[in-house]
């Protein structure tokens, strides 16, 4: 029977490689989607999944300093999609003046 540790990092690496998959096919809809909204919307859920990557990687190599760069990674994705956010607003609202 496995002990705890080795199912542990087992189920650990199947959810960082899970969630590689799943960042790459949100990067496809970044790339492809039809509408900008889908853009900004695909790049935030990017970077959450990029959040939880680096948590998942923290807790299999047993450092904690990475926990810290998580909260500073999810500092700048959320002002990064409000900036994109705001920019958009701006330009529709400069081309409902004209």
């Amino acid at each position: 029977m496995p002990d705890v540790n080795t199912v542990k990092n087992f189920m650990l690496t199947g959810s960082a490689i899970f969630l590689s998959i799943t960042i790459f096919f949100c990067l496809m809809r970044a790339a492809l989607g039809p509408r900008f909204s889908d853009r900004i919307i695909a790049a935030n859920i990017i970077g959450t999944k990029v959040i939880l990557l680096i948590a998942v990687i923290s807790m299999i190599i047993g450092e904690s300093y990475l926990a810290d760069i998580c909260l500073i990674y999810a500092v700048i994705s959320f002002l990064s999609v409000v900036v994109l956010a705001r920019s958009v607003i701006e330009k529709k609202e400069g081309e409902n003046k004209e």
